[in-house]
Parts: structure tokens; C-alpha cells; sequence
């Protein structure tokens, strides 16, 4: 399942840069243990499905039957998980858990991550949740008794 999220979230390392990929993948430094793809990714999954059951089954208002009404849900979406996406590495970055052992001298160096690869990060988490809720969205729209023909 990690090398599934890996390989979904480095479709997208353009943005954020290689250097945070695979600090993210747990092979930059020994400091990062495992891979946190799969972690951002689960959590990820879960957002898009809690906000697309709240907007099928608990909100599930006659009104939001069209696709402004879907596109508030998606927008908000992928609002959270920038911003879980985001805090989520510059909370590592900042804790300096972001180095590595330099072989020569024995001392740990930074990475060469900055502030915009977390933001870059943040947006990659949000493209990628925005297609996972509209995934979610065609798999669940069905039992809805009043949005059922969201977004399309």
C-alpha cells in the first residue's frame, strides 16, 4: 500500500522537489522512519470520504443537487488536506528532522528542503485529494436520497 501512495504522490514531485520525496519515502535520512506517503495518503482517503459522506448522507440537501453545490464540498476538501498536507512535513522540517549524515565529517547536514517544498507538497496533497473525492463521489452518490445526481 506505501508504494502505491509513493507512486501516486511522485507523480506530483515536480512541485514539491525529489529531495522531499524521498525524505518522504523514509530514504533520505535515518532520522525518518518508514514512509510517510502511506500516512498522508490514508489520512488523505479519509478526509475526501468523511466530507463526501457528510455532503451525500448527513447535509444531503435537495439544493445542492448540482454541481456548485458538489464543488463547495470538493473545494472545501481539498482546503484540508492542503493544509494537513502542509503542516504535516513543515512540522518535520521545522523539528529539523530533515537531515542527514554526512559521511565525511559525521555530522548531520541539512537536506535542501525549504518552506515552499512543504507549501509545493500541500498543493500536491490537495490535487490528489480533489481526484480522490471525486472518485469517492461516484462510488457513494448512489444511496443518496436527495443529491444523487452530484456532481453530474
Amino acid at each position: 500500500m506505501g508504494e502505491f501512495f509513493t507512486t501516486i504522490y511522485c507523480l506530483f514531485d515536480d512541485l514539491f522537489g525529489l529531495e522531499l520525496a524521498s525524505y518522504m519515502a523514509g530514504e533520505a535520512t535515518e532520522r525518518q522512519q518508514g514512509n510517510m506517503f502511506l500516512t498522508i495518503g490514508l489520512v488523505m482517503l479519509g478526509i475526501s470520504l468523511l466530507v463526501a459522506v457528510i455532503f451525500y448522507y448527513v447535509i444531503n440537501h435537495p439544493k445542492l443537487n448540482n454541481w456548485w453545490g458538489w464543488c463547495i464540498f470538493l473545494v472545501i476538501n481539498g482546503l484540508i488536506n492542503y493544509l494537513v498536507g502542509w503542516r504535516w512535513v513543515l512540522s518535520d522540517l521545522l523539528d529539523g528532522m530533515m537531515e542527514k549524515m554526512d559521511q565525511t565529517t559525521g555530522q548531520l547536514t541539512p537536506l535542501g528542503i525549504m518552506e515552499n517544498d512543504c507549501i509545493s507538497f500541500g498543493f500536491a496533497n490537495m490535487i490528489i485529494s480533489m481526484i480522490a473525492f471525486l472518485i469517492i463521489s461516484y462510488l457513494i452518490k448512489w444511496g443518496s436520497t436527495n443529491v444523487p445526481r452530484a456532481p453530474f
